[in-house]
């Protein structure tokens, strides 16, 4: 099943209409619902993650792209950037990810950022 998820997403309104052209749907992650799986907030496993209350989310939020084939996530992605809608911290829902937290996920993405930058 095709859907991202939307964390903390200051434009969540412009990535819903480009993923409603694109027969995406969308699930906006509530604060509350931050510290359970991502494979839960998809609709696949159930589960909670300890919550590390340390980390903080990037203000331009997060993109969990779940589901997708490399076509279409390359269509969305490419209508992200016509749009100009920024949103640096993507990731696609792995059998590795599925278990981790928004905030876990946060962190490696953000590591992940740090090591390309020192490139």
């Amino acid at each position: 099943m095709e859907k991202l998820l939307l964390i903390a997403i200051p434009d969540t309104a412009g990535v819903e209409q480009i993923a409603a052209k694109l027969r995406l749907r969308t699930v906006t992650v509530a604060p509350e619902n931050y510290g359970k799986s991502l494979g839960s907030l998809a609709g696949y496993a159930a589960g909670t993650v300890p919550v590390s209350a340390e980390t903080t989310l990037p203000e331009t939020g997060l993109l969990v792209m779940c589901g997708l084939k490399n076509s279409r996530m390359d269509k969305l992605l490419a209508a992200l950037r016509t749009a100009g809608i920024r949103i640096p911290h993507k990731a696609v829902l792995t059998p590795t990810n599925q278990n981790w937290n928004v905030y876990q996920l946060a962190q490696e993405l953000e590591r992940e950022r740090q090591a390309m930058e020192k490139r």
